[in-house]
């Protein structure tokens, strides 16, 4: 990895104004609300869901909230979390890194991350959808984004404001990850078109 990807994701989230383009809805969009729909099925009443890069809280935690379950979010930013915090106070919120973070084993009946597993490098991807495995209960299951170009390494100067970077695979190499981890794939489908500024790979899967 050619530059401290979590440094410039950190500094690049309390810098910039993700929540001010990508989060001025409080609702979720109509795919976003599909697939969350799914993962409520797949819960029982009360059930409790770990977010990974929760972001500000909104929409996806607050849905779930209002759906029943229990949720804590952990985020690499503390201006998130303390908006998140705000944002929807009957959730759980700490700051860290999700892929470092010690959770307890078995302690979820689902792990949802969107649009954060790109911000850390690649070839942790697969360590990280087994620790998924590991924290989730029997029949737990998951519901993920992902990028959807091979790129070790990709940075953009201004993005909301502030430096970004990515590390991704394609969704063929991710399909071989989350089944080496143990999951099974439920489904896939993509968010928007090649070429389209957002254009993400969104997976159910089940252990």
């Amino acid at each position: 990895m050619p530059k401290d990807i979590r440094k410039i994701v950190e500094e690049g989230y309390e810098k910039g104004d993700y929540a001010g383009k990508f989060r001025i809805s409080s609702t979720p969009n109509e795919m976003e609300r599909y697939f969350l729909d799914r993962l409520v099925k797949e819960v029982s009443q009360q059930g409790r869901v770990l977010d990974f890069g929760c972001g500000i809280g909104i929409p996806f935690d607050n849905y779930l909230i209002e759906k029943g379950l229990d949720v804590t979010g952990i985020d690499i930013s503390q201006k998130h979390i303390e908006q998140a915090k705000k944002n929807v106070p009957q959730a759980k919120f700490v700051k860290g890194d999700f892929s470092k973070y010690d959770f307890a084993a078995g302690d979820f009946d689902a792990i949802i991350s969107f649009y954060a597993i790109f911000h850390i490098p690649r070839e942790e991807h697969q360590d990280l959808f087994s620790k998924m495995h590991t924290l989730l209960k029997e029949s737990g299951v998951i519901l993920i984004t992902l990028g959807t170009s091979g790129s070790e390494y990709g940075e953009e100067q201004d993005w909301c404001g502030a430096p970004m970077a990515w590390s991704t695979y394609e969704p063929e190499e991710y399909k071989k990850i989350i089944t080496n981890a143990g999951f099974k794939i439920v489904e896939e489908k993509y968010e928007g078109q090649s070429g389209d500024e957002e254009f993400h790979y969104w997976v159910i899967a089940k252990k």
